[in-house]
Order: structure tokens, then C-alpha cells, then sequence
């Protein structure tokens, strides 16, 4: 019998298209659009311009992340993560799987194919695997949700903003993400 991971690398898929594990399921999306693109670039800009680099911290894009205790794999629009956790390993395992513990950081942005998982699923998610800070980033509401301090498989903090309202990272970031900036 065939494992669920093995079944998932292993799909034909059509040009274009990604696999998760979510929830236990396959799940099949389309890779995103560049309005989806250009909101994850922006965001990648402001972390950088914060010098993450002088913290030993690094932003990745499209890399498959696994939360350890239901197997469940992501791939995050924007993670960001300690360099030495990517450049520390030396060949053992996967190269294109990435322990969900490692992350610092964790941005998805909604898509109309996603939003349920987005919003829910993955939530809960990195709040098991111990990931400080989730960022979900709505284009569709204008708004984005800072999930933080994650306690027993929950955040038991959410901050949210409005299209001009602001919301903060805390250490190792301390920085201002304003909504509009996101958008525009």
C-alpha cells in the first residue's frame, strides 16, 4: 500500500498545479496568480529591508513545510526561518521538505481555492507544530490576521487590520505591517 506523502509526490499533475496534505487529504490548487505574487513580494521586501539578515533569519518562498504530528504538509506562500536551519543540513533527509518547527514566520495569502484552509485548517496547523506566528493575508477583505503564541495546537492570540490599519511583529521582527502597503 502506497503512502499518503509517496501518493502525493508522486501525482502527474498538470503544468501549474501543486499538492498539499491538509487535513489528512490531497489537496490539488493551482500555483498562484501574480496579483498573489506581487502581495507576497511586497511583504518579503518589508521583512529584508528590516534586516532579518543581521538576525541570522532568512524569507523562503514555496517550500513544503511538515507538521509533525499529523504528517500534513504546506507549501507557505512566505516562511521565514533561521539560515542555519536550510544551509545547516548536510545531505540527510528530504532537501524540499522543511520541519514546520523551524519557522519563524508563516504568511499564506487567501486565495478563493484556499480560504477555508487558510483561515482554519492551517491555523490550527502551525499552532501544533509550535510556529510563533502565522500571518494570513486577505486581498479579497482587505485584510491580514496575526495568529501568535501558539499553546496546545492553538494561538491564543489573533491581532487583526483593516485596509488602513497596521499590525505588528513582534521580536525577532518589530515591525509595522500596514494593510495598504500590502495592496497597492
Amino acid at each position: 500500500m502506497v503512502d499518503l506523502p509517496t501518493l502525493a509526490e508522486n501525482l502527474e499533475l498538470p503544468e501549474g498545479y501543486r499538492t498539499e496534505i491538509i487535513n489528512g487529504s490531497i489537496v490539488v490548487s493551482p500555483t498562484p496568480t501574480t496579483g498573489h505574487a506581487d502581495i507576497v513580494t511586497v511583504l518579503q521586501e518589508i521583512l529584508i529591508m528590516a534586516g532579518l539578515g543581521d538576525q541570522g533569519l532568512r524569507t523562503y518562498q514555496v517550500i513544503t513545510v511538515e507538521i509533525p504530528e499529523t504528517g500534513d504538509r504546506y507549501v507557505p506562500d512566505l516562511m521565514v526561518m533561521p539560515k542555519a536551519a536550510v544551509h545547516g543540513k548536510s545531505g540527510g533527509g528530504s532537501q524540499w521538505i522543511q520541519p514546520a518547527e523551524d519557522l519563524e514566520l508563516a504568511v499564506e495569502v487567501v486565495s478563493p481555492s484556499s480560504s477555508l484552509h487558510d483561515w482554519k485548517t492551517k491555523v490550527r496547523g502551525y499552532a501544533q507544530a509550535g510556529v510563533p506566528l502565522y500571518l494570513v493575508i486577505d486581498a479579497r477583505k482587505d485584510e491580514i490576521a496575526l495568529f501568535s503564541n501558539p499553546h496546545k495546537g492553538e494561538y491564543r492570540d489573533v491581532a487583526r487590520a483593516l485596509r488602513d490599519e497596521s499590525v505588528k511583529l513582534p521580536d525577532p521582527f518589530d515591525i509595522e505591517i500596514k494593510v495598504k502597503s500590502l495592496f497597492s
